[in-house]
């Protein structure tokens, strides 16, 4: 009993040592499509193909008539005029000890549609097994221009990143089995207008207000400097006047003096005297009232404060 039980696990563990391997390779057979679509409407193909380091890859000739298969077939089917790019087409195989990485690539010009500032794209997805024309049914990214945003999509997206310009579907055959129909639109200033454009806008704008601010404050200053000046041109060319000489004697004695003793010091006859405080008298630069026989002659409040 035991030796039959032993021969049995015996044999599983050989079977799953000759499964193993066969399996790891299964394992290792998928493929990723990517799809960059560019401004003028043209779409740059990557194929990646990831197989057990022994499998078999295409040739250039057997993956060049793919290519031209499927955009032939997909010319039909929207009507207008599509080409592979001369010398697009290329083939890379990386092979590492257990493994085998073939990227296909190609540009496929005329993919979109261009709609004034839009991209119309996915009627090409119409083509009978397109993906199985290709390497058969998979993951798919499609990504575009920076300038451009998603104005809708048709089927949803397993995964969206506005970001990054990304659109993610994890199977193919959800492209193929429905109306695919994607739109992008130019993005206007506003759309590509995020947090740090407005924080920039923002201190352009203040410096802007401070610098205009600045300006109007520096011609204040010259202005006023300007108008102190002139004033102080007139007071100094007022002072070289015989008026001048009288109303400096007086700030020079306190802002008071006798009449008599202007007469004295600054060397005028009486009625001189008499007729410049009169002037002055009028003008408001000074006040004057009777004391003996003399008067009193006092500065006013606002040439004191001059």
């Amino acid at each position: 009993m035991n030796a039959c039980r032993l021969a049995v696990c015996y044999a599983i563990c050989v079977m799953l040592l000759l499964l193993f391997p066969l399996y790891e390779a299964n394992c290792q057979n998928y493929v990723s499509y990517s799809v960059q679509i560019n401004n003028d409407g043209s779409a740059l193909w990557k194929i990646t193909n990831f197989s057990d380091v022994n499998a078999s890859v295409d040739t250039f000739s057997s993956f060049e008539d793919k290519v031209s298969n499927i955009i032939n077939s997909a010319s039909n089917i929207t009507h207008r005029e599509m080409m592979v790019e001369e010398n697009s087409l290329q083939i890379n195989t990386t092979i590492s000890s257990s493994s085998k990485t073939t990227e296909y690539s190609f540009l496929w010009q005329n993919f979109s549609v261009i709609r004034g500032n839009q991209i119309v794209f996915g009627d090409v997805f119409q083509v009978n097994g397109f993906f199985s024309q290709f390497y058969g049914d998979d993951a798919l990214q499609i990504s575009y221009p920076s300038t451009f945003s998603v104005k809708s999509v048709t089927p949803t997206p397993y995964q969206r990143d506005d970001s990054e310009k990304t659109l993610d579907w994890a199977r193919t055959q959800d492209l193929v089995n429905a109306q695919t129909n994607i739109i992008l639109t130019r993005s206007t200033l506003d759309d590509n207008f995020n947090l740090n454009n407005w924080q920039l806008y923002t201190i352009i704008v203040a410096i802007g207000i401070t610098l205009g601010l600045l300006s109007i404050y520096v011609l204040k200053r010259r202005k006023n400097s300007h108008t102190i000046s002139i004033a102080i041109q007139e007071e100094s060319a007022e002072l070289d006047t015989e008026e001048g000489k009288i109303l400096k004697l007086l700030k020079s004695s306190g802002g008071s003096l006798r009449q008599s003793a202007i007469v004295e010091q600054c060397k005028f006859s009486k009625a001189k005297t008499s007729q410049l405080l009169t002037l002055l008298e009028k003008n408001g630069k000074i006040t004057r009232y009777k004391k003996g026989r003399d008067k009193i002659v006092n500065l006013t409040e606002r040439v004191k404060g001059d």
